[in-house]
């Protein structure tokens, strides 16, 4: 994993100068070594010590091949140590479950095969023995076993034995069947322990490789403020070389090479020595764990299973679908029905139901329960019922007659009931010759017509809420035909929105981690284990402790991460600026006729006011990198960021 080129960039900034020509190293070093050779001639000879100009040429050379070794040793050491944690997760991945175990043992198997057919066929050549060892089948296929053998179970081995003679022949069978079949299961067991114990093994070596990067990835970081004050004074350097720059340098090669500095004895010129060994050093700066054995399996060992048993299954696939043609073609003319069915009887048709009911007009529908036009022959009926009764037997006039209409419709029988009651008196007799039976059927009638009108209540209330129970029929189809369209566009055409706000879960639950471990790195941090660096920068005057070097080491580590994060999923509303597309190491060497530029560091400029997201993200992590701050400043900046970005960056609150 490549660093953030931000990051280096943005921290050498302060350290910087204005360039004008294209810087190199190995140029100015050269030039360097010639400007010293002629002083020391002038002095031999006698005459003139250097000139202004020289003088100044050589302090510029000296500034710009510190401050580009510095840079160049910061950005190789930190991709070293990202690609020794990037490493180091994917075997942790690998080590979380028995069947990535078993996995990566059936991906590695032919390197292994190949590994015990070379070291049979040596052992061969040297000392004939008919019989393989079991130690030298398991080193073979396992080489960590031969550095650490405590790891090999020999034991397991030992165990594998036939019953010998007992007494007791069937008990004794039994139980040694029994325990034959348990060895045979660990010896199955034996070859995933021991993949276990080598991917663990791996893991670990990583993670101590990247402690040493990052322990070196701190030192220099603490380094940067005496850097600084190293290029912003003016003084020259013959005048300051006996101090400042020794120091400098020594402290230089003790964090990136400390065995370099027991190579010093008899040397004239301490600080040009040094400088060209920082020089060497950076160009050689490099970390080979292929070579080591600790990255993870190339891309055709991992591919190879898939790639071998990949094309069998699948013309046996295709074999087996060709013989089940019949079926499978009963199988797609049912689901072409299924799916008709479902368009036509769910989907359209409930459709052009809601379509029409919103077209017609509520005057125009027909009741669903009983017609208008029913209910008005039951009224008539009733109403004719009771003028001929009134008429016959109560000899109502003609407005006495309309008075009754008018009473009837307002649901009143008064005169009908009066005489229903007067024939209830003698049942019999009315029965026969009277009017009880009209009054009954004029009463059922009424009945009748009460019941028309209460279905005419409930028809008026159902046209009122038609569309409703449309909608409720056509929403079930609706809500499947969303979820699968939805389903199916994100796989064929997907979106910004469909990654995820803010990169997607799984990238905000990294950054989340990434940020714990931030936490947890300042709150874990011991100030008795200070390195001399720190502790010169804690006797300047700050006001709390600064964090050990492997600590500001780690917590690069897990910035850089979060800055990546930052850079390629958080918006931003306004272009940054002074991100050009020039290299690191040309930034931090070009070359200024003239003075170093005096530029303080992030955490100090208070002119910088974020306008997005990203911007005042970066800013917090910038404030976390600064080694002017104590660990007590960093774990404010922690609180800062869990409290304004726990739910919009991270996903959760703190």
């Amino acid at each position: 994993m490549a660093p953030s080129p931000s990051f280096v960039r943005d921290f050498v900034k302060p350290l910087t100068f204005h360039p004008h020509t294209k810087f190199d190293p190995k140029h100015a070093l050269a030039r360097l070594q010639e400007l010293r050779g002629n002083e020391e001639q002038s002095r031999a000879a006698g005459l003139a010590r250097q000139t202004q100009d020289e003088r100044h040429e050589e302090d510029e050379l000296t500034r710009q091949i510190l401050v580009s070794v510095y840079a160049q040793f910061l950005e190789s050491t930190l991709s070293q140590a990202l690609e020794a944690e990037t490493e180091a997760e994917w075997w942790s991945d690998v080590e979380r479950t028995r069947w990535r175990v078993f996995w990566y043992l059936i991906q590695t198997l032919p390197s292994r095969v190949s590994n015990l057919l070379q070291t049979t066929t040596k052992a061969a050549e040297k000392i004939k023995w008919s019989t393989p060892r079991p130690e030298v089948i398991s080193t073979s296929f396992f080489p960590h076993l031969k550095q650490r053998r405590h790891l090999y179970r020999s034991e397991i081995f030992q165990e594998l034995r036939l019953p010998g003679p007992s007494s007791n022949i069937r008990n004794d069978s039994v139980q040694s069947i029994r325990n034959f079949l348990q060895t045979i299961q660990k010896m199955l067991l034996v070859p995933l322990h021991y993949t276990l114990q080598e991917v663990s093994l791996k893991k670990h070596e990583l993670l101590r490789i990247r402690d040493d990067r990052a322990k070196t990835i701190g030192s220099l970081v603490l380094l940067r403020p005496e850097v600084q004050k190293f290029l912003e004074s003016k003084v020259s350097l013959p005048d300051s070389e006996p101090g400042q720059l020794t120091h400098l340098t020594r402290d230089l090669l003790l964090a990136v090479n400390p065995e370099s500095v027991q190579d010093e004895h008899n040397v004239s010129d301490l600080t040009l020595f040094r400088l060209s060994t920082l020089a060497n050093l950076s160009q050689r700066n490099s970390l080979q764990l292929h070579t080591l054995g600790l990255s993870r399996p190339s891309r055709l060992t991992r591919l190879w299973p898939r790639l071998v048993f990949g094309p069998p299954l699948l013309v046996y696939s295709a074999y087996y679908l060709y013989s089940s043609r019949g079926t499978l073609l009963n199988f797609v003319y049912d689901a072409k029905d299924v799916f008709n069915g479902f368009i036509v009887d769910w989907c359209v048709k409930p459709l052009a139901g809601v379509l029409d009911t919103v077209k017609t007009s509520k005057s125009d529908q027909a009741g669903w329960l009983v017609t208008k036009e029913g209910v008005q022959a039951d009224y008539d009926s009733l109403e004719r019922m009771a003028r001929s009764l009134a008429s016959d037997h109560l000899r109502y006039t003609p407005s006495q007659l309309d008075e009754l209409s008018a009473r009837i419709r307002l649901g009143d029988l008064t005169p009908v009931l009066k005489l229903y009651e007067e024939d209830i008196k003698s049942p019999f007799k009315s029965a026969v010759g009277g009017t009880l039976l009209r009054t009954v059927f004029i009463q059922v009638q009424k009945a009748k017509v009460d019941l028309d009108q209460a279905l005419s209540g409930i028809d008026r209330l159902m046209k009122s809420q038609e569309l409703t129970f449309a909608f409720v029929g056509l929403s079930p189809a609706m809500a499947i035909v969303y979820v699968v369209g939805g389903y199916l566009r994100r796989i064929i055409w997907p979106s910004d929105y469909d990654k995820g706000k803010y990169g997607g879960s799984k990238a905000r639950e990294r950054v989340f981690w990434a940020m714990r471990r931030v936490e947890r790195l300042l709150v874990l941090d011991q100030s008795s284990s200070r390195d001399a660096v720190a502790n010169k920068l804690n006797a300047n005057g700050g006001s709390s402790t600064h964090p050990s070097a492997l600590t500001t080491g780690l917590l690069i580590l897990s910035l850089t991460q979060l800055r990546t994060y930052a850079e390629r999923h958080l918006p931003s509303s306004s272009t940054p600026q002074d991100h050009g597309s020039s290299s690191t190491v040309a930034v931090a060497s070009g070359s200024n006729t003239g003075s170093t530029a005096a530029t303080t560091s992030s955490s100090n400029s208070f002119s910088f006011s974020a306008t997005s997201l990203r911007e005042a993200f970066l800013e917090d992590l910038s404030d976390l990198q600064d080694p002017e701050l104590g660990v007590d400043q960093k774990r404010m900046v922690v609180e800062r960021m869990w409290r304004c970005w726990g739910e919009t960056v991270f996903g959760r609150a703190k």
